[in-house]
């Protein structure tokens, strides 16, 4: 009796540590290893059913301005430490100033993304900026980098999907960088439809601003 309890029981443990390293193969893909935010799929799946509870207002695309140096001059390690940081730093901020259904992501790279739920759009991206413009300690000295931000409004009667929103988003954030440099902010001011278009373009000492 003891052999077949016996027998019987090692498949059955066969099976517990298939689904405990397959819920933990899960967890690796909806997680970024580094950063520890979301990654872009289950991001774009959350975002797509906030937006359509009406719960986000704006979603925010930021590039990382002074990375690549950051790599070069003093290794990758160093760039995890910046990317780890400011990651870090987002996933504070928006979870503190974005609205209680707030989310962000990391989606590669330098990048990161999030949607949010704000009234002033101008004072929550000075207010993020300037979180992540903070030098991030390390043994060599300290490293700075700062960032561009597109800005997109989401429209709640049109309901874009998360894809079209997250365009808008990187257009607006990559026409910053080309038209201001480093440190910028663009907002459009209907983030929502696929003809929405750009109004106003910032440097750091100017104001961000976005129909709300």
């Amino acid at each position: 009796m003891n052999k077949i309890l016996l027998t019987a029981a090692i498949p059955a443990a066969g099976w517990a540590l298939h689904a405990s390293l397959l819920a933990r193969k899960l967890r690796a893909e909806r997680r970024d290893p580094l950063t520890g935010l979301w990654t872009r799929r289950p991001w774009m799946h959350r975002t797509e059913r906030l937006i359509r509870q009406g719960h986000i207002t704006h979603v925010l695309l930021l590039d990382l301005d002074g990375f690549k140096p950051v790599n070069d001059d003093f290794g990758h390690k160093a760039g995890d430490a910046v990317l780890t940081a400011e990651g870090a730093r987002l996933d504070d901020f928006v979870t503190q100033n974005g609205g209680s259904r707030s989310v962000c992501a990391r989606l590669g790279g330098d990048e990161f993304v999030a949607a949010i739920s704000v009234q002033d759009l101008k004072a929550f991206i000075d207010g993020l900026a300037h979180e992540l413009a903070r030098p991030v300690p390390w043994p060599g000295g300290p490293l700075k980098v700062t960032a561009s931000i597109g800005a997109v409004r989401v429209a709640k009667v049109q309901q874009p999907s998360a894809s079209t929103v997250l365009e808008a988003a990187d257009a607006a954030m990559y026409a910053i960088k080309r038209s201001r440099g480093r440190s910028g902010r663009r907002a459009h001011r209907r983030a929502a439809s696929p003809t929405a278009t750009t109004v106003n373009i910032t440097s750091p000492a100017q104001e961000a601003r976005a129909s709300v």
